[in-house]
């Protein structure tokens, strides 16, 4: 079966989208590189032009093909150039919310679509005009069209059969993995983790991300602890409305993005992982967090409840009382917190782009068969 992976996602920025599909990629390289059972796959990843790229690091695959087709960029290119360079694949896999339209119509190949979150209909208000009417035309096509729609957690599937009943039989829910298949290799420019207690938040700077809420519980926790300091970790995200981050305090500190080392060493540092979303489909930073042995409290939400089981806190994220509250709990109980991080070693370890891969395939697979069945 020939796989074709749309590769639009390496010249974005790297947030949870792009980082499944840089995962997934990664561990599929691995497992064909190793010659585990699919001797009868060959992949090409296609790409815009990477020399107009943005400022992200590019992999590189031993058993995958990478390739650059068409010109420009963005949707532009996945809906004009991705679907004429085409020509022999059985199945195209789009990780990343949308596929060509083109493609959807044709019915061949089979087209397989990654749908993290309907967020853009959810949350409408956090993101641009533009974001949003894009989503609006392609996404529902994806869920009526598509031969098969993965999502990323029992309780997102639940959601979107909400709005697109139709897909019940072709929708799929696949848990990303958590911890990161390759360790990262720390550079001499990493930023370090601060020295002594530190609350942690890490993800975009967005209002769905619930920022306003972490920053007034942060400063709470602030005033009751001297020695406690709060870093952010994440950059506000182009298509998502701007939060305001209050009052400069030098206790309240804004990393920015940070490498996958420096991030790894901020979750090993940090007193807790805090983390009340509005709204996740699946949610990496908690279960990268679990496996460095990070205390975690996140929001009472159904895509949380499946993803961290017992081994969390869980808070009100429309209450700052209640987030300050479980915070407050991990940072004064030395017993609780320890439990945590090892409730949550344990449930990090469930969770590996291994088992995300098998299940994908699985998926992907099906969708060729209607392929080969036509021929």
């Amino acid at each position: 079966m020939r796989l074709t992976i749309n590769g639009r996602f390496l010249t974005q920025p790297v947030t949870g989208v792009q980082r499944y599909a840089r995962e997934f990629c990664a561990t599929l390289d691995e497992a064909l590189s190793e010659g585990d059972g699919l001797p009868d796959l060959e992949v090409e990843v296609l790409t815009p032009p990477l020399a107009a790229r943005l400022a992200v690091s590019l992999p590189t695959y031993d058993a995958i093909s990478l390739r650059e087709v068409g010109r420009g960029g963005g949707h532009r290119w996945e809906q004009t150039a991705l679907p004429r360079h085409l020509s022999g694949t059985d199945v195209l896999f789009c990780p990343g919310n949308t596929a060509p339209l083109m493609s959807l119509v044709r019915k061949r190949p089979a087209v397989v679509v990654t749908v993290h979150d309907l967020a853009f209909r959810d949350f409408p208000e956090t993101v641009s005009g533009s974001f949003r009417r894009a989503y609006e035309v392609i996404v529902p096509s994806v869920m009526r069209r598509a031969d098969r729609v993965i999502t990323v957690s029992a309780a997102e599937r639940t959601r979107m059969l909400e709005h697109f009943p139709e897909a019940a039989e072709r929708l799929t829910a696949v848990a990303n993995g958590g911890i990161p298949r390759v360790r990262p290799v720390p550079a001499e420019d990493d930023p370090v983790p601060p020295d002594g207690p530190f609350v942690l938040y890490v993800g975009a700077l967005n209002p769905r991300k619930n920022v306003a809420g972490v920053i007034a519980a942060c400063r709470s926790l602030l005033a009751d602890r001297p020695d406690l300091r709060a870093v952010f970790v994440g950059d506000p995200v182009g298509i998502y409305q701007a939060v305001d981050l209050g009052p400069a305090d030098e206790r309240m500190i804004f990393a920015g993005k940070l490498g996958d080392a420096a991030l790894e060493a901020h979750y090993a540092a940090a007193s807790l992982l805090l983390f009340p979303s509005f709204h996740e489909a699946s949610g990496l930073p908690p279960i990268e967090a679990m496996a460095q042995g990070c205390p975690v409290v996140v929001s009472d939400i159904p895509a949380l409840r499946e993803r961290c089981g017992e081994a969390a806190l869980y808070c009100d994220p429309h209450d700052v009382a209640s987030i300050a509250t479980q915070a407050g709990r991990v940072l004064d109980d030395v017993a609780l917190a320890a439990d945590l991080a090892a409730r949550g070693r344990v449930q990090a370890a469930a969770y590996t782009w291994e088992n995300c891969l098998a299940r994908t395939l699985e998926v992907i697979r099906a969708a060729g068969s209607r392929v080969a069945s036509a021929r």
